[in-house]
């Protein structure tokens, strides 16, 4: 009895360990409600809704399904919280066996990185990371989407950081 006891509390800490969070939803979490941050989480039935009126409106086809974009921006006319760097603290600690690097930008004052991970040749998640000491955001697209399209919506949508899809055209 005693032996079974052990073997299920091992088996219960081990299991805990595979429970944390990823990387990319720790991050929302830690400066969500933070001054002079914004974080935005559109959801799938709300990009469901622009998807179709954008459709109606362009008689086009937009093959891409987005399941979840969320946005975090430090706004410009706020100080950043000190010591902020979100590519150091996304990039440097992601997974890069399970996100390919599609896009780098190295500036004076700020880095851009965009990141995908694909399936079977469609992109399912992609990272627009900004970090440094002008502009920092990270952006999170998912879903089952085509890059050409993805490149598209950059105009489309007003919000800091998905200028940076522009340079996929590129």
């Amino acid at each position: 009895m005693k032996k079974l006891f052990f073997v299920i509390c091992a088996i219960l800490i081990a299991a805990s360990g595979f429970a944390q969070k990823d990387l990319i939803s720790s991050v929302f979490e830690k400066y969500a409600g933070t001054d002079g941050i914004t974080t935005v989480n559109m959801t799938g039935d709300m990009l469901k809704l622009i998807t179709q009126a954008e459709m109606e409106r362009r008689d086009t086809v937009f093959s891409s399904t987005l399941s979840e974009i969320r946005v975090l921006a430090v706004e410009d006319e706020c100080e950043k919280p000190s010591g902020l760097n979100l590519k150091t603290e996304v990039y440097d600690k992601l997974d890069k066996s399970v996100y390919k690097e599609m896009l780098t930008v190295k500036q004076t004052n700020e880095d851009v990185v965009i990141m995908v991970k694909e399936s079977e040749g469609r992109i399912k998640e992609m990272l627009v990371i900004v970090g440094g000491s002008k502009d920092n955001a990270l952006i999170q697209i998912k879903g089952d989407m085509l890059l050409s399209e993805l490149a598209d919506m950059a105009g489309k949508y007003q919000m800091k950081g998905f200028e940076q899809l522009k340079k996929l055209d590129k």
